[in-house]
């Protein structure tokens, strides 16, 4: 068994795209979500968000297209025949001029989107390359000792770069901490389609200490891998959490009644109360058989209860 050590983490500073924390190198235009100025490959100060490289990029298009239209203008008062012509081509060409400036302004976020894309694009191989060595250095820092920030590292990596290798790495690093309720910890990032037993355990600890990360695609995965997952040493144990988590929202207990229907009768006194409280606030019309098998369960065992019964009061009331 992995002995898990107390650890502290630093919360994760989510940004509006994942790209906005990856940087290049204006000398050896090298990719890193690493690094804060430094380059690691050629040490020089010389990383920048790879948005103001491609942002230089379309100020120099955008003002392309302005000299392009200055020249025409020029042009067109240049081969004026008349004071008139040359009057009204000064007026038309300021306009056009004005006008192309006023929708530039307008369209630069699209536009400055079509450059970012370009500029992956072009740059796909050394982006992934960039990427590949960032990793690299992760593995060298967790086999150096430092966990929780080889563990960090990856989880910057794992923003942009979409892997089950890289998944499972994050999740055996998280299972070797004493996970805590007040950790900056994340699940569906690091869901993936295949069975993985860390995965697992990993999920069975958050329905423990943090049902709320636990949502619609963690609940698809687990209904997914139940046969599997009853065949694991702690199995029956893990979905028992699960079923308890999900009676955290009205709208889970009527999207998986029947994983709720298994378990029902295992959840823990708490869990169970609040499953009660629920199905009773809409009796046979949104949960079916749910409704029956918990109205029997609490026949069988918590019919004289206390808690129960202060529950069925307050409904009433």
């Amino acid at each position: 068994m992995i002995k898990k050590r107390p650890v502290l983490l630093t919360p994760y500073i989510k940004t509006r795209y994942p790209y906005n924390k990856l940087k290049i190198c204006r000398r050896c235009n090298h990719f890193t979500v690493l690094g804060e100025s430094e380059c690691p490959v050629c040490s020089k100060s010389a990383l920048q968000p790879v948005e103001k490289r491609a942002l230089a990029a379309l100020k120099k298009s955008l003002w392309g297209s302005r000299l392009i239209a200055m020249i025409l203008i020029a042009v067109g008062i240049a081969m004026s025949e008349s004071p008139l012509h040359t009057v009204i081509a000064a007026i038309g060409g300021t306009t056009l001029l004005a006008l192309l400036w006023t929708m530039q302004r307008r369209s630069a976020p699209a536009l400055l989107r079509i450059e970012l894309e370009k500029l992956f694009r072009e740059e796909a191989y050394p982006l992934i390359t960039g990427l590949a060595n960032d990793r690299e250095t992760a593995i060298k820092v967790f086999h150096d000792g430092d966990k929780p920030l080889a563990y960090e590292m990856l989880r910057e990596i794992g923003a942009l770069v979409h892997t089950d290798q890289l998944r499972i790495e994050q999740i055996l690093l998280l299972q070797s901490f004493v996970l805590r309720k007040d950790m900056d910890l994340m699940l569906d990032p690091l869901l993936m389609n295949a069975f993985h037993a860390d995965l697992v355990e990993y999920i069975g600890e958050l329905a423990k200490i943090r049902r709320d990360l636990l949502k619609e695609n963690t609940f698809r995965y687990i209904l997914l891998h139940e046969a599997r997952i009853l065949k694991m040493e702690h199995g029956e144990s893990i979905l028992i959490a699960v079923a308890g988590a999900a009676v955290r929202m009205k709208r889970y207990v009527t999207l998986y009644p029947y994983l709720l229907m298994r378990y029902a009768r295992k959840l823990p006194k708490d869990r169970f109360l609040r499953l009660y409280s629920l199905v009773q606030t809409d009796p046979k019309g949104n949960f079916g058989p749910l409704y029956d098998e918990v109205t029997s369960i609490y026949n069988e065992k918590y019919k004289w209860d206390e808690d129960f019964q202060q529950a069925s009061k307050q409904r009433r009331f």
